[in-house]
């Protein structure tokens, strides 16, 4: 009896063993069939789309120049852009959830602050880097159509100042900064032709997604490397989950 009901035991765990690795293969044969057909799909768009051919530009000149001594200046200013977007995705989550923005500040070194009061806390700290990173693809997609640019400049820029007026603190810098950005986006979307805002929006689209993908790296080694205040950390404060997770 205990002979057969072993038995019995041995066929079903080697069963049970066989499928899971026909479901593994199924899964890595279907994951790889994706891989194939986005990859192909991104060929394609390299190929016959003049907007895909212009992010990878853009990309390349990002990747290129994005730490090059002197060169990297030249990309400054859209980093600048990458952080307000980062500290406004706070504040609108902050008043999405019930609580109150008492000041955004952005420093000259690209890092910013959003003080609060109130409102969900793990959704307010994972609004940046996340935020960010959506907002980064909705650019990507606004910018399939050359002629939303100028829409999409202009409804951005005056985000921006509506924002400036009513939270942005934390010293001169941090208005003139906040100021500029937005008078810029308003100042293009008026006075540039359609092709160089549909080229100024996308390079604004590459500059927000890359440094979302950056801030990955950043921080990590934050989080792993020093106490240093960081999202994470206060993720880490609300979760008990360690901050490099």
């Amino acid at each position: 009896m205990n002979q057969a009901f072993k038995k019995a035991a041995s066929e079903k765990a080697k069963l049970v063993s066989e499928a899971a690795v026909a479901q593994a293969g199924l899964v890595k044969e279907a994951a790889a069939g994706q891989a194939k057909i986005v990859l192909a799909d991104i060929l394609h768009a390299l190929k016959h789309d003049h907007t895909a051919q212009l992010l990878a530009v853009f990309l390349v000149f990002c990747l290129i120049c994005w730490e090059m001594p002197g060169v990297s200046t030249l990309l400054y200013p859209f980093k600048l852009f990458v952080t307000i977007i980062h500290e406004i995705c706070h504040a609108l989550v902050t008043r999405a959830t019930g609580g109150q923005v008492a000041a955004i500040g952005i420093f000259a070194h690209r890092e910013g602050v959003t003080l609060t009061r109130d409102g969900f806390m793990p959704l307010m700290a994972m609004a940046g880097y996340l935020g960010t990173s959506i907002f980064g693809g909705l650019l990507i997609w606004w910018g399939r159509k050359p002629e939303n640019a100028k829409l999409v400049l202009y409804s951005i820029g005056v985000v921006i100042l509506a924002i400036t007026a009513f939270y942005v603190g934390g010293g001169w810098f941090s208005f003139l900064c906040s100021l500029a950005i937005g008078g810029t986006l308003l100042a293009v979307s008026k006075k540039c032709s359609d092709r160089f805002c549909h080229y100024f929006l996308l390079m604004l689209a590459v500059m927000t997604t890359l440094e979302g993908l950056v801030s990955i790296e950043e921080l990590f080694l934050i989080s792993a490397l020093t106490d240093g205040h960081s999202d994470a950390k206060i993720m880490e404060g609300l979760t008990q989950i360690p901050a490099v997770v």
